[in-house]
């Protein structure tokens, strides 16, 4: 506790702590409950202020994200004001649609983008306070006021007050209803609000608490951590698929369509809190009770689920993590792999691969994208040739993952080191690792989308031309992962959460490794795009086979340059990423 829990300036205990230790220490049981909670709202305030010292990239990101937020705030105002000023008939109609969509998207907001990035920290994990004698129970109401102490819990307040100004202009001006029941609105609304606010804090921290309990294991969070990054990315994907074929539906349909996702919303604890009130003022009276006894019972579903976690999670701090001793273990060299040094770096890079939450996040990636650009082929026809070209560039794109080859090692590079093996296997062997995961899918995908598309005739260039790219990337990937290598995360970091992109070195390495993908490639695509402009077989087969050329030259000039500098400064890379982020 008092380790992970100091200044990292001085190590010294913050006063919060040492208040922590009296009342957990030989005076337990004289210090009443209600001194605790002050105390863990105290302790969470001063990590957050000193977590700025000497952190100009938080500091600043911490700005703008304020800026941000009073911009939402703004437009927030602008939007519920003029839905609760409407005179005309669409304006009661207009202000309910809203209040309760938009307090839907509020608390499913707080329940997913934490998982996804780092809108909720995890400064006061349970498991950091198993040494001091007190209970689950006895730390649950100090952690719940300790989750109220951020940037996006004012924020959410804030909209709150600003929602429930704009939801007493509505009772006053537009209510559809009888007296009796915007009184009862009006009454209603301020605890229905802060119930929901208070269903917005608890969701994460339940999540984040079952987290950090033995039955969440590490495979699984980082399994959670990949899953999270492919349903975001596959949910913008979409969203923008939607955007764009938005104006080819009618309006009234779209709006029966939100109409009823808001309805089913507003009966689950997501939009039951914000909805209430207004079911109460348009005078359905028992509708508005029962979504309050829908949030009432989730708030304390939660609450109970929390207090487990907690529990579970302070007794697995104490007693560990301790393995059941039947792991299977397999053979470090595969037996489709030569059997030397070239083989046990692919081994060991292949089970990187499969268990390494930071690769499987780049696996995970490349079906999503190419799932866009196939959808937007089959969806608009025009678009097809985009569905085409991007099987060429995700294939690229999809080997620049051993761009940071030597970072990711981490102080595990050691091994590499000492063990003596030629720079020229080590890296060899990476790619041979990644190449095994994505030639296969590549070639399938140059298959499929050009037949869903009806661009059958361009299979042969699709093929040719990944491949040519993929061989291109992988020499510049291994060519930037020795002169640009830069501390990684450590494994087992959600990818959503991965710091180590604040560094000089990692944009400069994304920006080197993503553009020289295509540097080989440049005669290629220039002789594709003729083929395709003139409609010739013969030239799209040239271009294919020109990429093909290309890449493998780029790939074995990269590699040989690659492997003399790895030679050469291996020692001096160690030390730049031997310390995980």
């Amino acid at each position: 506790m008092a380790r992970r829990l100091t200044d990292p300036e001085t190590g010294a205990l913050s006063p919060a702590i040492g208040d922590l230790h009296a009342v957990g220490g030989m005076g337990h049981g004289t210090i009443p409950q209600r001194r605790l909670i002050p105390l863990l709202a105290r302790l969470k305030w001063t990590l957050w202020k000193r977590s700025f010292r000497k952190n100009i990239g938080k500091l600043i990101g911490t700005i703008f994200g304020a800026l941000y937020g009073i911009g939402g705030l703004v437009m927030l105002a602008v939007l519920l004001g003029g839905a609760a000023l409407l005179l005309d008939g669409a304006g009661p109609d207009a202000f309910g649609l809203l209040m309760r969509g938009l307090g839907a998207l509020l608390v499913l907001g707080w329940l997913v983008i934490p998982l996804f990035a780092f809108g909720i920290d995890d400064t006061l994990d349970p498991r950091r306070f198993a040494t001091l004698p007190r209970s689950a129970r006895e730390l649950q109401t100090g952690l719940f006021a300790a989750a109220a102490i951020s940037l996006p819990s004012l924020f959410t307040l804030l909209a709150l007050v600003i929602a429930s100004v704009c939801e007493v202009l509505w009772l006053l001006t537009a209510a559809p209803s009888g007296m009796a029941t915007v009184i009862a609105a009006a009454v209603l609304m301020l605890p229905a609000n802060l119930l929901g606010l208070a269903l917005c804090l608890l969701l994460p921290r339940a999540i984040l608490a079952h987290g950090a309990t033995r039955q969440s294991s590490r495979r699984g969070r980082e399994l959670g951590g990949v899953l999270s990054l492919v349903v975001m990315l596959g949910a913008i994907y979409g969203f923008s698929l939607a955007m764009q074929g938005i104006e080819d539906l009618d309006a009234a349909m779209v709006l029966g369509y939100l109409r009823t996702a808001v309805g089913v919303l507003a009966w689950t604890p997501l939009g039951a809190a914000f909805a209430a009130p207004i079911d109460i003022a348009e005078g359905h009276v028992l509708v508005g009770l029962a979504r309050l006894v829908i949030t009432l019972a989730a708030i304390a579903l939660v609450w109970l689920w929390w207090r487990r976690s907690v529990r579970l999670a302070l007794r697995s701090a104490l007693i560990g993590d301790a393995t059941s001793g039947n792991a299977k273990v397999t053979a470090l060299v595969p037996r489709f792999a030569p059997q030397n040094a070239l083989g046990a770096a692919m081994g060991r890079s292949l089970r990187y691969w499969r268990r390494d939450a930071r690769y499987l996040a780049s696996l995970g990636v490349m079906p999503v994208m190419l799932l866009f650009f196939t959808a937007m082929g089959v969806l608009s026809p025009s678009q097809a040739p985009m569905a085409v070209g991007g099987v060429v560039f995700i294939s690229g794109l999809s080997s620049i993952a051993l761009s940071n080859e030597i970072g990711f090692d981490g102080p595990a590079g050691w091994v590499n080191l000492t063990a003596g093996i030629r720079a020229r296997d080590s890296l060899l062997g990476r790619v041979a690792a990644l190449a095994v995961f994505t030639v296969p899918f590549a070639m399938l995908c140059a298959i499929v989308v050009p037949l869903l598309v009806g661009m059958g005739d361009l299979i042969p260039l699709v093929m040719l031309g990944s491949l040519g790219a993929m061989m291109g990337a992988w020499g510049v990937s291994c060519l930037v992962a020795v002169t640009l290598a830069y501390p990684a995360a450590e494994p087992g970091t959600n990818p959503m959460k991965d710091r180590s992109s604040s560094s000089a070195n990692a944009w400069i390495a994304s920006f080197a490794a993503m553009f020289g993908v295509w540097v080989p490639q440049l005669l290629a695509i220039g002789l594709a795009v003729w083929g395709l402009i003139v409609g010739s077989a013969l030239i799209q087969l040239i271009a294919g086979l020109v990429s093909v050329v290309c890449g493998a030259l780029a790939f074995w000039l990269c590699l040989q340059g690659a492997a003399r500098i790895l030679d050469r400064r291996y020692a001096d890379l160690f030390q730049k990423v031997r310390a995980f982020v």
